[in-house]
């Protein structure tokens, strides 16, 4: 039996859903759906927590519904599953919280937290979403920059910017931060401006480029 969760965002875990259901996580990169031999033990679901499918991603692949797997969809390719037998549709119907850029910097930023994968794929799956981030941390990591050489009141001018609890943050990070990690960092920045502008938007990169930031800056 198959399990379809239908879901306007990802989720990375079904226990907001009461499914009274053994799983294991799988990656979809981990994931080869021509294998008809079980992953894990027989008890066991699969469930993909990093991707959507389609009723076509998974008839090109010859998938047997009566095999133990949870696919998330959206709610526009639900119709295509109607005939099928040997699935249960579950829709989630969890109240989504808003994700923001500064959930995902103050994250980077911490070496006591681990980077959130709801987060990591909300902010690496769109081009917008990742822009709406990428503006906010290149802003971020440069005022870090500026701060090493300047006083606050002049730096807030040039970035025409309050005094407010941006500067908190960054003067607390500045006693931790080496500021070669920052330049590391602007480099990083830097070479992935310059990959969008030459091709279209790729998510890959975009997750690398949080996961690699996080490794030069987490303190």
């Amino acid at each position: 039996m198959t399990y379809l969760i239908v879901t306007d965002t990802l989720i990375d875990n079904l226990e907001s859903l009461d499914l009274d259901l053994q799983y294991q996580k799988v990656s979809k990169d981990n994931l080869n759906l021509n294998e008809q031999s079980s992953l894990f033990e027989d008890s066991f679901y699969k469930f993909i927590n990093d991707a959507y499918f389609t009723y076509k991603n998974l008839q090109d692949h010859e998938y047997d519904f009566s095999l133990k797997y949870i696919f998330q969809i959206k709610k526009s390719n639900l119709q295509k599953f109607q005939d099928i037998e040997n699935l249960t549709i579950v829709h989630n119907t969890s109240k989504l919280k808003e994700k923001f850029p500064w959930d995902l910097s103050n994250i980077i930023f911490s070496k006591n937290k681990n980077l959130d994968s709801e987060l990591l794929l909300y902010f690496s799956d769109r081009e917008s979403n990742f822009r709406g981030f990428f503006n906010f941390f290149t802003k971020e990591i440069f005022r870090l920059k500026l701060l090493i050489s300047d006083d606050m009141d002049n730096i807030s001018l040039i970035l025409n910017e309050k005094k407010d609890y941006k500067y908190e943050k960054a003067e607390s990070l500045l006693k931790k931060l080496d500021e070669n990690n920052i330049d590391d960092a602007i480099k990083l920045v830097y070479k992935l401006e310059e990959k969008m502008l030459k091709s279209v938007y790729n998510q890959e990169n975009s997750k690398r480029f949080i996961i690699a930031i996080k490794q030069k800056l987490q303190v």
